[in-house]
């Protein structure tokens, strides 16, 4: 039996799901709300490490948010243990770690691309107005292939994403679709001991470690692929985990993060990752591709782990969807008949969604105009 409200974001139609028995006591109802958080962060945590992540906590009171995007990739060339190519790479060991901020050369202009695509790609309000940026890649190499592995973490301070609202007493409404963005610039930084790097495709390391190598490999789609491309996050929300906590401090309990925000005080909790027969499989990418390096035969295998995400919104939310824009619709606090009952969707909720949804369109041409 669900212990959240699964919902699908459309006009038209609004999916009602059977209610938890109201006669659960109370401690009972919190301690299974618990056990499924404390269930659900673990299985987030340990569905991959290293996964193709955005984690978010949004007040749309405050309307700022710190997301974390992290981006990962990992590479293999794969050669004749015989070639002099295997000779090269036999005993290479390298790695490049650095952090970059506001102060970073670079860095306002890598913030200014990234604005405008989503600008252009989402037609999203948000706006980045600083970040800062962990780099990790590595290059090990072996008797017949050398490895590589990227992997970095974006954390971009964001504005925005609360659009207007003319009805004061109404639900506060988010703007979601900034968070699937993606950018095939290279997004460049001038790096102390380094020099001018691209961060954002996989042959960087290469091209500084081994740039006559790297130019072998630039015409190979693999390394024409972005590392920003969060395009997987973009999966719709009715795709995504709900979970409602009508006291938020069951969420902060299970460890997930949760932080009151903006007078909130409860949580809406979307996740994306798990695999299950409404949400389908989410799977690993990965390509293969062929090169000659030095005069040897390479097969080149490139993966990307499956996405997992988790966006945190303080206060009662239900997402609609129009087209291809998505927009949450907020509560400060939860409407009659939550409080004990999240497994179903109160019919006195269903009251108040009817006269949000009406808004939506009015809403999806204001953010097409811009």
């Amino acid at each position: 039996m669900p212990l959240g409200t699964k919902m699908k974001g459309k006009l038209d139609s609004i999916k009602i799901i059977n209610r938890l028995n109201e006669s659960l006591p109370v401690n009972s109802f919190k301690s299974i709300i618990l056990i499924f958080l404390i269930t659900f962060t673990i299985s987030l945590i340990s569905s991959n490490a290293f996964a193709v992540q955005m984690t978010a906590v949004l007040s749309p009171q405050q309307d700022q948010a710190q997301p974390v995007f992290t981006a990962n990739r990992f590479i293999t060339l794969q050669y004749d243990q015989a070639s002099e190519l295997a000779k090269k790479f036999m005993k290479v060991d390298e790695s490049l770690k650095f952090k970059a901020n506001s102060s970073t050369p670079g860095m306002a202009a890598l913030i200014s691309d990234i604005n405008q695509d989503i600008i252009k790609e989402k037609q999203s309000p948000i706006f980045i107005e600083n970040a800062t940026i962990d780099y990790t890649a590595t290059l090990r190499g072996g008797s017949d292939r050398l490895a590589m592995s990227y992997k970095v973490e974006f954390k971009p301070s964001i504005s925005g994403f609360t659009l207007p609202n003319n009805n004061s007493g109404a639900a506060s409404l988010v703007d979601l679709d900034w968070r699937g963005f993606s950018t095939s610039r290279p997004l460049q930084l001038q790096v102390p001991n380094v020099g001018n790097i691209s961060i954002n495709y996989p042959s960087s390391l290469l091209e500084i470690k081994f740039p006559e190598i790297a130019q072998q490999l630039k015409s190979s789609e693999i390394f024409k692929d972005p590392l920003f491309n969060f395009e997987d996050i973009g999966t719709p929300m009715d795709r995504w985990h709900f979970l409602f906590d009508p006291t938020g401090s069951q969420a902060s309990t299970a460890g997930s993060g949760y932080q009151e925000l903006g007078g909130a005080k409860v949580v809406s909790i979307f996740s994306l990752g798990e695999s299950s027969f409404r949400e389908g499989v989410m799977e690993a990418k990965e390509s293969n591709a062929k090169a000659v390096i030095d005069g040897t035969d390479v097969n080149i295998h490139s993966s990307h782990p499956p996405p997992s995400g988790q966006i945190q919104i303080g206060g009662f939310a239900s997402v609609s969807k129009s087209g291809n824009s998505e927009i949450a619709y907020v509560s400060e606090n939860a409407p009659e008949g939550t409080a004990t009952a999240t497994g179903g969707f109160p019919i006195q909720v269903l009251g108040t969604l009817g006269g949000m949804m009406a808004a939506v369109s009015v809403f999806v041409l204001w953010k097409a105009r811009k």
